[in-house]
Order: structure tokens, then C-alpha cells, then sequence
């Protein structure tokens, strides 16, 4: 019980420094803006629209009409780097408190800790902040930041007060050691997911003040090219289609030995498939030539959307009766 105890220590001192971190994201966000004065379209570097090959050939170079289609980034300030670090240090921080509590849970109980709705939410927070850190410092996201780290703490903050449950026994079913294989692949799939999803709506952003130029300019301007941004999305969701590729035939598999039957139309099984189908559906039309990338976006938000579903109203909501309600004890 002090484990346990020393875990929820953890996971709050893990929402403050989140809470710090998201207030420094914003904080260089402001430094980012841009200015778009004596700026020559014909001098900006042509942009690659797509992303390589939709029907076999290199994605052709086209030339921004505006500035603010060139992706007016440049050099960072001074300022703004010394913001994006600082907060960066603080979301490695609370991504590792967090961690930490996920993981001490896991030790009170002598098991996977994610054998119920508090423990999965927070375990998948934990994924999100991991992949986030891992591939901000690659990529030198800090753009991307804050849209991250909020989603993080309402999460948190939704198992605190809606989904909290002390630490126990699993249920009959969970005993298992498909519970460590399909749920953390499935955790690490919604976290990229998620990011993928961040990424995909500053893409719509972008792209609709690249098309319709602001009197103005934001931080918007200062990310990279809408092109850029739906390129680093789609690769960001196909990893994740991936991994919930192998959640979907793990979950089956584990199905089979825990109940006789590989498919049994449970309304968590047919969700699974459903995010499963419809990212499925946004690959191939990011694969078809002649298909607007805007609108394979549109289908990729809607499969995030799906995710949600499964893992809110599904595992919550009465109206969803299934094998799977064990988890929203």
C-alpha cells in the first residue's frame, strides 16, 4: 500500500510539472512568430507537396504562391530556443514522474498495472509522454508541445476524479500474459495515434492560412509547411496502424484462449475493428493518386475520433454491455 500510495504522490507531482510545461510550450509559442516584412516568395525554397510517391513517381516541387506558404520559420531567437528547452526539460520531467507511477502501481500490485479504466488511462498518458519526449528531441518538436501536453493532463486529471479505483486483484479474465503483450502494444499504438492526430489538425490550420493568407501573422506561420506537416502525420498514424494492426490479432488470439472464440462481436471487438477500418481507409486514400490530401485527413481525424470512442463510451457506458465491461471498474 505505501507503493501505491507513493504512485498517486507521483502521478500529481507529475500534473504539476505538466501543468509548468504546458504554460512554458505556450510561453515559446509567443516567441515564435513571425514577420513576414521585405519577404520575396521567389527567394523562399520551393515546398514538396505530398510525400513522395501517390502513384509510383516523386512528388513534384511546386512553389509557394505566398510567404506564408513557404514555411517562414528560419532561424529560432535566441529566446524562443531557450523557451522550447526549458520546456522541453520539463515534460521529461513529468513524463518520467509519471512513469514512475505507472510503475510503482504495477509493483503494489504485483501485476501489469493497467487491470482497470485509472490504471489504462494513466498508463496510456504515460505512452503518449514517452513518444512525444522520445521524438520532440529527435525532431525538434516544440511546436507540438503544448497540443500534446494538454490532452496529457485532462486525462489525468478525468482518472483522478471520474475513474480512480484502488489498487487490487485483476479480474478472472485479464490473468493473463496477453494483458502485457496486447494492451502496452495497444498503448504505445495510441500514442501515436494521438500525436498523429495533433499533427494532422495543425496541418488543416496551416493549410487554411497558407490558401487564405491572415492581415496577421501567428505562431501558425512559424510551423512547418502544411506539405511537411501532413507528410510527418501520415507517417506518424502508419506506425501506429501497425501496432493496432497486431492489437486487433493479439486481442483475438487472447480471446480465443480466454473465451473459446477468436470473434464474438463484443462491442470492444467491433470498435477495435472499426479504428482498425477506418485508418485502414485513410492509408489507402493517402495511397491513391488524385485524392486530396486535406480529405484523407479528414478520414485519419475520425479514426482518432473512433479511438476515443472505444476507450471512453465503450468501457463506460452501459449501452455498450460486452465481455470487456471489466474495465471500466
Amino acid at each position: 500500500m505505501n507503493l501505491a500510495a507513493n504512485a498517486n504522490i507521483a502521478l500529481y507531482s507529475s500534473m504539476i510539472v505538466y501543468t509548468l510545461a504546458m504554460l512554458a510550450f505556450t510561453w515559446h509559442l509567443a516567441a515564435r512568430v513571425p514577420t513576414i516584412e521585405g519577404v520575396r516568395v521567389e527567394d523562399r525554397e520551393a515546398v514538396l507537396v505530398g510525400s513522395g510517391s501517390r502513384d509510383g513517381e516523386p512528388a513534384a516541387p511546386e512553389t509557394p504562391s505566398t510567404p506564408y506558404a513557404a514555411g517562414l520559420v528560419g532561424e529560432q531567437t535566441l529566446k524562443s530556443r531557450q523557451r522550447g528547452n526549458i520546456a522541453l526539460m520539463l515534460t521529461y520531467l513529468a513524463t518520467a514522474l509519471l512513469v514512475s507511477s505507472v510503475l510503482m502501481r504495477g509493483l503494489a500490485v504485483s501485476r501489469p498495472p493497467w487491470g482497470n479504466m485509472f490504471e489504462f488511462a494513466t498508463a496510456a498518458a504515460a505512452a503518449v509522454g514517452v513518444a512525444y519526449s522520445v521524438l520532440a528531441k529527435r525532431n525538434h518538436w516544440e511546436w507540438l508541445g503544448v497540443f500534446i501536453v494538454a490532452p496529457i493532463l485532462l486525462v489525468l486529471g478525468l482518472s483522478l476524479t471520474e475513474l480512480y479505483t484502488e489498487a487490487g486483484e485483476l479480474m478472472p479474465a485479464l490473468k493473463s500474459y496477453w494483458l502485457g503483450i496486447h494492451v502496452s502494444v495497444a498503448f504505445i499504438a495510441v500514442a501515436m495515434f494521438t500525436i498523429g492526430f495533433a499533427i494532422g489538425a495543425l496541418y488543416l490550420v496551416r493549410r487554411h492560412r497558407e490558401e487564405k493568407p491572415p492581415a496577421k501573422p501567428n505562431f501558425i506561420e512559424s510551423l512547418p509547411t502544411s506539405a511537411a506537416l501532413e507528410r510527418t502525420s501520415y507517417t506518424v498514424n502508419m506506425v501506429g496502424f501497425i501496432l493496432w494492426t497486431f492489437t486487433l490479432i493479439a486481442g483475438a488470439i487472447w480471446a480465443k484462449e480466454a473465451w473459446g472464440a477468436y470473434w464474438q462481436w463484443d462491442p470492444k471487438e467491433v470498435w477495435t475493428f472499426v479504428i482498425w477500418t477506418v485508418y485502414a481507409a485513410y492509408m489507402h486514400s493517402r495511397a491513391t493518386a488524385g485524392v486530396d490530401a486535406r480529405k484523407s485527413m479528414y478520414i485519419a481525424l475520425a479514426g482518432f475520433v473512433a479511438v476515443i470512442i472505444n476507450f471512453t463510451l465503450v468501457n463506460l457506458v452501459s449501452t455498450f454491455v460486452g465481455m470487456h465491461n471489466y474495465s471500466g471498474m
